[in-house]
């Protein structure tokens, strides 16, 4: 249904018009009507100027005595409310507004005004959905950026530092509710005395314009020791979070260099791939004080704990004893070889001497037998 607006209407595709649809002439039309201070009140209590307005946009008060401190108070009012999404800056809202104001005025000099500029704006919004980014007529740049290394220069601190950072731990979080205020808590104790670790925060250190999966990848594999996941249930509905966690997962199956470093903030379900993980639990008050020790020398700890000794006596020394095992090998078995000869020709001998005295009874034998 259409609202009415004096003798005329607009229709609910131009009630739902973005305030972005209102052009300048209109605005400024606007403010000269909304920028003298009223003194009288409409029916409803509201004051029939810009402040009337910027009460039933939703503007604190403090808010509006800043836009009276303002030139044009009415044209900082419209500029602010467009770009607040929770306001609903839509014509239809405003149209609204200004009827409860009992602005009819206002509603009969610019009806024709605003639906011109709505028309106006979603014929040249139209436009360029339709027509492509670039006029084929114009030249397009000859410059190859295949070899370009996007991995070389991926934070603020590369910028400023004009080479390649490293980090202790990437912070794995979703930057809404809890979460953001207790990374903003954490980074306020971890990257000061007494710790003064260095920690990769999405959102804080990367630099705008890259590939976010490209980025994160590299920062986690290449440049970040650790990775710290802060989880809660919107952790959970993260997607960019997700990536992040099986990815680091992939570079420690198992998590045997102990690279992820979950720290539960709020009770939620914990992804199968981080059941088997210890984490610093926040959410028992009675652990609080000891989290953050153990999360930084979960941090702090090396990823390989095993330390080989390759210098050349270690490995000499080894080959010395193998040397001398095998000797003892040998010695041994010369020994045995030895005791087996000499058993060997002892049983040899008594096996001689055995024939011996029993060759002269075969031959007394004999001759008893002949001379019978």
């Amino acid at each position: 249904m259409a609202e009415e607006i004096g003798e005329h209407s607009l229709s609910k595709r131009q009630q739902a018009a973005h305030l972005c649809a209102l052009n300048f002439s209109l605005r400024t039309r606007l403010s000269l009507y909304l920028n003298p201070e009223s003194t009288s009140e409409s029916d409803t209590g509201i004051v029939g100027d810009y402040r009337g307005l910027a009460e039933l946009v939703g503007f604190e008060y403090l808010e509006i005595k800043n836009f009276a401190l303002n030139k044009n108070p009415t044209m900082e009012l419209l500029h602010e409310w467009t770009g607040r999404a929770d306001l609903e800056p839509t014509v239809g809202k405003l149209i609204e507004y200004l009827t409860l104001m009992e602005r009819k005025d206002i509603l009969s000099d610019l009806h024709a005004r605003i639906v011109d500029s709505i028309e106006l704006y979603e014929k040249k919004k139209a436009r360029l959905q339709a027509s492509p980014l670039q006029d084929q007529t114009v030249s397009q740049s000859t410059f190859n950026d295949h070899g370009v290394d996007e991995t070389r220069i991926m934070t603020t601190d590369d910028v400023e530092k004009g080479s390649p950072q490293y980090y202790d731990a990437f912070v794995c979080y979703n930057p809404e509710g809890f979460d953001l205020q207790f990374v903003k808590n954490m980074l306020k104790i971890l990257e000061n005395s007494p710790y003064n670790l260095k920690l990769f925060v999405p959102g804080r250190n990367d630099l705008p314009g890259g590939s976010a999966h490209t980025i994160n990848a590299s920062l986690i594999e290449n440049r970040c020791r650790r990775m710290v996941i802060i989880m809660s249930p919107r952790y959970l509905q993260s997607q960019a979070c997700d990536f992040q966690t099986k990815f680091a997962f992939c570079l420690s199956p198992g998590s045997r260099s102990k690279k992820l470093v979950p720290v539960l903030i709020e009770d939620c379900q914990v992804p199968a791939i981080l059941r088997h993980v210890t984490m610093c639990d926040y959410t028992k008050k009675d652990l609080q004080e000891w989290i953050w020790g153990r999360l930084v020398n979960a941090i702090k700890a090396p990823l390989n704990a095993i330390v080989w000794d390759k210098s050349p006596i270690a490995l000499s020394e080894i080959s010395l004893n193998i040397s001398s095992s095998f000797n003892e090998i040998n010695d041994s078995s010369s020994s045995s070889s030895s005791s087996s000869s000499s058993s060997n020709n002892a049983s040899s001998s008594r096996s001689s001497s055995s024939a011996h005295r029993s060759q002269p009874s075969r031959s007394k034998t004999a001759g008893s037998s002949t001379s019978c």
